[in-house]
Order: structure tokens, then C-alpha cells, then sequence
């Protein structure tokens, strides 16, 4: 995990740090992804490296997400037992607001990075998937939830949660209309 480390990631989960995504924190991304594709191999759909840290020069936390999309019940406890045994810690059903979460950390609540398990090709996994690839493709978007990110960072301090949640509307707002800001 020092790898992850030595590109910049990792922020602690009390603390809110804001950062330029780099072609680094891409690259360990996509290597994470790798690596979980390859541990779940035959227990899960798909993963994707999803998120603000899989945007390039997009304002994120130096945190990676990934989603894995299982088809069922069965195929969640197998890829659960498997992140386990890897090393990511299992922190509960987020429900519509990440699915079950999984978080991979160098040192208690320092965390390097997100594993959000999901239905493959359910409204979770499609809309963390459309989200990823508007900001990819809009100038526009990106400068929109740039924008708001940066006004919520200032009013919430540190706190992530308010953070997160505040976040909610303009991704609402930017996957209802995405032709509006194209």
C-alpha cells in the first residue's frame, strides 16, 4: 500500500483535504481496479475506478473510489470474504448513498481508498458510471461541481459527512441535465 502512499493518497477520515487529481492518482486507480478484478475474478460483474479521483486536474479528495458491481446476495458475501481477507475493512450498508462500503487504510481511519459494492447495472452503478464520464467529457460540469465542492469545503470545516451529503443536489442536478451543461 505504500505505493498508494507515495502518489499523494490517503487523507484521514476526520480531515477534509481537497487536491488536483493527478495522472498518478489515476494510474494507482487503475491499478487498484486491476487488482480487484483479478481478487474477484468469477465473483463479481465488473469494477470501475468512479469518482472525483478518476477525473483528471478535477478538486478531490486524494481518496480512490471504486465501484464493483455483483449480481446477487450470493456473489456480495463471496467478493465480501475475498476484500476481507485483502485487507479492506467492511464499514456497513451505505444503502442509495453508496451501497456496502469497504474502505482500504494504511493506519486506522487513514484511508487510501473506497469500494462501493453494488448491483451491477442498477441505478447505483449506472449512475456512479454516467457521473464518471460526464465529468470526463464537460468542461462545463466539472467547473459546476467544482464549484459547489469548493463552497462546501469552506462552510463545513472537516466535516465529511456534511460534505458528502452536501454534494447530493448538483450530482442529482448534473445527471438529470447532462445535455444542459455540455
Amino acid at each position: 500500500m505504500e505505493w498508494l502512499t507515495s502518489v499523494g493518497l490517503g487523507l484521514d477520515y476526520d480531515a477534509l483535504g481537497l487536491g488536483r487529481t493527478t495522472h498518478e492518482w489515476i494510474g494507482a486507480g487503475e491499478q487498484l481496479r486491476n487488482d480487484l478484478t483479478h481478487l474477484l475474478n468469477g465473483t463479481v460483474t465488473s469494477v470501475e475506478q468512479v469518482g472525483s479521483s478518476s477525473v483528471l486536474n478535477l478538486l478531490a479528495k486524494p481518496i480512490v473510489d471504486i465501484a464493483i458491481g455483483v449480481k446477487n446476495e450470493h456473489d456480495f458475501s463471496a467478493a465480501r470474504e475475498l476484500l476481507a481477507a485483502a485487507g479492506w475493512i467492511y464499514r456497513g450498508d451505505a444503502g442509495d448513498k453508496g451501497g456496502h462500503v469497504f474502505v482500504l487504510e494504511t493506519k486506522p481511519w487513514h484511508r487510501l481508498a473506497h469500494a462501493h459494492v453494488v448491483e451491477f447495472d442498477g441505478a447505483q452503478w449506472r449512475d456512479y458510471l454516467r457521473f464518471r464520464d460526464l465529468l470526463r467529457t464537460s468542461p462545463t460540469a466539472c467547473a459546476q461541481y467544482e464549484a459547489v465542492k469548493q463552497q462546501l469545503a469552506a462552510q463545513v470545516g472537516d466535516d465529511r459527512v456534511a460534505y458528502t451529503d452536501g454534494k447530493t443536489a448538483i450530482v442529482t442536478q448534473l445527471l438529470n441535465n447532462p445535455n444542459a451543461v455540455r
